[in-house]
């Protein structure tokens, strides 16, 4: 339904591998046929230095000022209403390109402002962030425009990078949750993702996680100040606002492909979560 981009399409290059990219706003040459809203197979990290930008992700709208990081995640459903007058830069990467020099696969999952639709998608700078934050992004810059970069040397910049961002983030957000909580509460969220419509009992979750049904609660309790149902319901919901504003499908159809048995049902179902009818909010998205 809706088109997932990647780097390669955002830099006009279609036809060839691109895993990762640091540019100026100033300098990128706006991007051709890429239809708003799409998906990107990617992380993007926007670091808006001057002017205002205007984002939607996933039916949340976000008016972001100068001296803000903002990250959007991959499967995330993008709509880049406004960037014109920004100056700032871009940081675009894949999940197989910074994982490549590790390991520890879950490193990327450690960073808690990443693929996490619960906290706020964007960081306020200080001035002594951004002194923390610009040279690693200069050199970011530097390295990504020689003739023929130094892959290693990006990927660790990259690293720091991204470990200092989320120190910064930990020191502005009040939660605590611990590294193992932050890792078993995104492989929930991956799992919730192939299988919301099938309407999977907790324990289920739980079970493929290989914990106890109280840990998994309490793990995304703790990250996300929400309940497993909770997170569950959301994603449905969310599946429903997208077919309903952007397919063809009848409520009844839409109903059945998200394992609703009764359609009657579904729409008080959709209609308490969203304060509309199935019906309404197709009419007023």
């Amino acid at each position: 339904m809706f088109k997932t981009i990647t780097i390669a399409n955002l830099v006009n290059q279609p036809n060839k591998q691109v895993d990762f990219l640091v540019d100026r706003f100033e300098d990128m040459v706006e991007p051709v046929n890429i239809e708003f809203p799409h998906k990107h197979n990617f992380y993007e990290i926007l670091w808006i230095k001057k002017g205002k930008s205007k984002q939607s992700i996933d039916y949340k709208n976000y008016s972001i000022a100068e001296n803000t990081l903002f990250f959007i995640s991959p499967g995330q459903l993008h709509l880049f209403e406004e960037w014109q007058g920004i100056e700032g830069f871009v940081i675009l990467f894949t999940e197989q390109f910074f994982l490549q020099i590790f390991q520890n696969k879950n490193i990327l999952f450690e960073l808690s402002y990443l693929d996490n639709l619960y906290e706020n998608p964007f960081l306020k700078l200080k001035i002594g962030d951004k002194k923390n934050i610009q040279p690693i992004i200069d050199l970011l810059y530097q390295e990504c425009k020689q003739t023929e970069y130094n892959t290693e040397s990006i990927q660790a910049l990259l690293f720091v990078l991204l470990k200092n961002v989320q120190k910064l983030f930990t020191l502005q957000n009040q939660k605590h949750s611990s590294k193992h909580q932050i890792i078993v509460f995104k492989q929930f969220k991956k799992i919730v993702e192939l299988n919301f419509a099938k309407n999977l009992p907790v324990s289920d979750y739980a079970s493929r996680l290989n914990i106890s049904t109280h840990q998994l609660n309490t793990f995304v309790k703790a990250t996300s100040a929400k309940t497993t149902t909770e997170i569950i319901k959301e994603r449905i919901i969310l599946e429903a606002q997208q077919l309903l504003h952007f397919s063809e499908l009848t409520v009844s159809q839409i109903a059945d492909q998200l394992g609703f048995e009764d359609s009657s049902y579904f729409a008080r179902y959709f209609k308490k979560q969203v304060g509309l009818s199935p019906q309404d909010f197709r009419k007023n998205p």
